[in-house]
């Protein structure tokens, strides 16, 4: 999965690396995005050899329309279809126009999650062969929940589905959560594809899970513009909600980066930030050693996302798309 850019780490680099690595490339069915607008900004950057690589828009195929249709058979884009009159009317287009141009497409089925999906009953309503089948598991870290129960027991259905009208058709519903539980999913050994999102990144899929020698690709770092010695009693940052409590005073460094860039503001005042997050700049603590040139990392190697996500409040998921367009990316 590499929609959101990637999660943040650049869809263009982390496609080229997947596909340039051969070991990667022969696991490698396509790549998914969201928007027909991140599929075709990934098409342009593949290399030559890549340019028939499916490439999966999830999020993008509804409400049906022939220019989508017509990008799907110019650019090899696949769409994922999930909205049940979005489908049947794809299905007319094709019966109607036998001499067209295919398109692979693949079906998401609700199983319980109720945001995208077909019913799984409708599965009976297809005249045309999907690629694969599959559904989004809604606790996938806990395989054990009633949700996630409930969903593997619709899943059954389409299995059901599968072995009766639709043999060549793949079925897959791991991402990331469900990937690091295989052992305690019933039919995994069936499925044909997983998703990995999160985990691809070297992000575990949740707080609890183990790293399994897991390693952020993403190191974001900040460089010290400034060196300021704070007196007892100075105050730091719009507002001055940080004032020196230290009888001998302290140092405090001035980075390069802030809310533009996707240090959220709600790290104000939190761990070695001090004071507010200003649109370009966060003031930290700092030693007499520190001097301005000097990078600091803010996560990544060494700092866990998850500790950093938790102070502000959200998620890896989001601390990493949201990272600013503006910063500098360096590619190892």
């Amino acid at each position: 999965m590499v929609k959101a850019n990637a999660y943040g780490h650049d869809a263009d680099w982390v496609a080229k690396t997947l596909w340039n690595d051969l070991a990667s490339r022969k696991r490698l069915f396509g790549f998914g995005v969201a928007t027909f607008s991140e599929a075709l900004s990934l098409r342009n950057s593949l290399p030559k050899s890549a340019k028939k690589i499916p490439i999966l828009v999830f999020s993008d195929c509804a409400p049906f329309s022939e220019e989508w249709i017509k990008l799907c058979q110019t650019h090899h884009f696949e769409p994922v279809l999930g909205e049940l009159h979005t489908l049947l009317e794809f299905q007319k287009f094709f019966t109607s126009k036998p001499k067209a141009k295919k398109v692979s497409f693949h079906v998401e089925v609700n199983t319980g999650m109720n945001r995208l999906g077909i019913p799984v009953d409708s599965l009976k309503l297809l005249r045309l062969k999907p690629s694969s089948v599959f559904t989004h598991l809604a606790e996938s870290e806990n395989p054990g929940s009633k949700l996630t129960k409930k969903q593997i027991t619709e899943f059954e259905k389409v299995i059901l589905w599968k072995n009766q009208s639709s043999p060549e058709t793949y079925l897959h519903f791991a991402n990331s959560g469900a990937i690091w539980n295989s052992r305690a999913y019933p039919f995994f050994k069936e499925m044909n594809l997983v998703r990995p999102g999160l985990s691809l990144y070297g992000i575990r899929p949740y707080e609890s899970a183990k790293n399994d020698q897991l390693q952020p690709v993403m190191n974001f770092e900040a460089p010290v513009i400034q060196k300021t010695f704070l007196e007892k009693g100075d105050r730091v940052g719009y507002g001055g909600t940080y004032q020196s409590k230290k009888k001998n005073g302290e140092w405090i460094a001035t980075l390069g980066a802030g809310y533009a860039d996707g240090v959220f503001r709600a790290l104000a005042n939190q761990d070695q930030i001090l004071g507010k997050v200003s649109m370009d700049l966060i003031s930290v603590s700092a030693s007499a050693k520190t001097k301005v040139g000097d990078w600091i990392t803010l996560w990544g190697k060494g700092v866990d996302p998850y500790a950093v996500a938790g102070r502000a409040q959200t998620i890896p998921y989001e601390i990493t798309t949201r990272i600013g367009l503006r910063l500098k990316r360096v590619y190892e």
